[in-house]
């Protein structure tokens, strides 16, 4: 059958009009935007919730309304009056840390709420996360619920470890291909450089003074020690050393455990330097040490070996994994964190039996993971995806941070969470 001319001018100026409707942003047939404002982020801060949108001055809208869903509301009621439609953000500071407030911004037109709006939630707190991008040379503070880049800061070469002094204390940076450890203040990133290091690779902090024990993988290598104002730190170094690639420090006694890869050992040393013992080891990776008990556990990525090693240096047990790296001890709640990149898995180890707990598998080889103590949560790195994940003490994925280049390492800071009673150890102890 042909179609008339006049027929076929109107129905093509039909579907003409209807593509241009579809354009429009307010429209909820958008297939970008739905009909709801664009860009809506709720990022969790300390005490408080920063709000962020596009701002939309061309559109014929009164302006935008924000709703919030706070722990123990059955209804999302209003935060705060009418926004223009020029203004893109806002800050909820009524809100207590710990627990997840849920936001839904609105386009406000002719007096009503639209239909559709954005949503997002956020859970602020005192913890601080910090991540070195190996690739853009930066220094990222991540948002304390795992879902949002809070700061970032250039100029740190191509670094690839970093330790955090608890309670808002110096950042240690270490960039091995120039040879120097960076330690800033978190607050404006100014500090003393420390050149005295060839190929600076894992850093620990003393417990009791924060004091920096950094490995020199240089041949022949060692631990160099300094102090937080970058001066030589007595003992200056634990020399002779094969290849250190892991140190860790007891919150206990301030004891300092390396391993050593090529060297195939672990070692322990006093708080003063001295030498107590060593413990031949197949191509030992990382360290961790239980505070509670003085024991390490040692990592293999070669090996896929996970030993666990008393203070006087006697292996008491291993399992074995596909290529486990990073770990974190959780002595609270009995959990050793194993991070494994070759068998693509996080693990969770009972401390006591030594039992597989669980295993998070799909995270993209994590390489590097940490601890909160305070609510048991572990944050897992993984570099082929570019993301940091905070996975749950059940081991659920709560939060995800993508983005962020070439991730190498996660720490973190708890924070201020109250008042000390007794001797001050900076944030460390059990």
């Amino acid at each position: 059958m042909r179609l008339r001319p006049a027929l076929l001018a109107l129905l093509v100026l039909v579907g003409s009009c209807s593509r241009r409707e579809r354009s429009n942003p307010l429209d909820p047939e958008n297939p970008n935007t739905g009909g709801a404002p664009e860009g809506f982020n709720a990022i969790a801060d300390a005490a408080s919730v920063r709000l962020r949108w596009n701002a939309r001055p061309d559109l014929p809208i009164d302006g935008f309304r924000l709703l919030r869903l706070a722990p123990g509301d059955s209804v999302y009621r209003p935060l705060g009056p009418l926004l223009p439609n020029f203004i893109s953000s806002d800050e909820d500071g009524t809100t207590d840390a710990g627990l997840e407030y849920r936001y839904r911004l609105h386009y406000v037109i002719g007096g009503a709420l639209a239909a559709r709006f954005a949503e997002d939630a956020a859970m602020p707190g005192p913890l601080r996360p910090w991540v070195v991008d190996a690739d853009g040379g930066r220094v990222l503070r991540l948002s304390p619920d795992g879902r949002d880049v809070l700061q970032a800061r250039s100029g740190f070469g191509s670094s690839s470890s970093l330790a955090v002094t608890p309670e808002f204390g110096p950042l240690w940076v270490a960039d091995e291909l120039a040879g120097v450890v960076d330690i800033v203040n978190v607050g404006d990133f100014t500090g003393p450089r420390v050149r005295g290091v060839s190929d600076p690779f894992s850093i620990a902090l003393d417990p009791f003074d924060g004091s920096g024990w950094i490995c020199d993988v240089s041949q022949p290598g060692s631990v160099r020690h300094y102090q937080s104002n970058g001066a030589p730190a007595s003992p200056a170094a634990l020399p002779l050393l094969d290849d250190p690639e892991g140190v860790a420090t007891s919150a206990a006694d301030g004891a300092v455990w390396v391993t050593e890869l090529a060297g195939g050992r672990v070692r322990r040393y006093g708080r003063d330097g001295l030498p107590q013992g060593g413990r031949p080891l197949l191509s030992p990776s990382r360290v961790a040490v239980d505070s509670t008990t003085g024991e390490a556990w040692v990592t293999s990525v070669f090996s896929g070996w996970v030993w666990r090693v008393a203070a006087t240096l006697t292996v008491l047990d291993s399992l074995r994994l596909q290529g486990p790296l990073g770990l974190a001890l959780d002595w609270r709640r009995r959990t050793a964190w194993v991070a494994d990149p070759v068998g693509d898995e996080l693990v969770a180890i009972d401390m006591d039996t030594r039992a597989v707990r669980f295993r998070v598998a799909g995270l993209g080889a994590p390489r590097d993971v940490a601890v909160d103590l305070a609510r048991g949560d572990a944050w897992a790195v993984s570099r082929p995806t570019s993301s940091v994940y905070r996975v749950s003490p059940a081991g659920a994925i709560v939060g995800a941070v993508g983005g962020l280049g070439d991730p190498a390492e996660v720490r973190l800071d708890p924070g201020f969470v109250g008042p000390r009673v007794g001797r001050p150890r900076l944030g460390l102890s059990k």
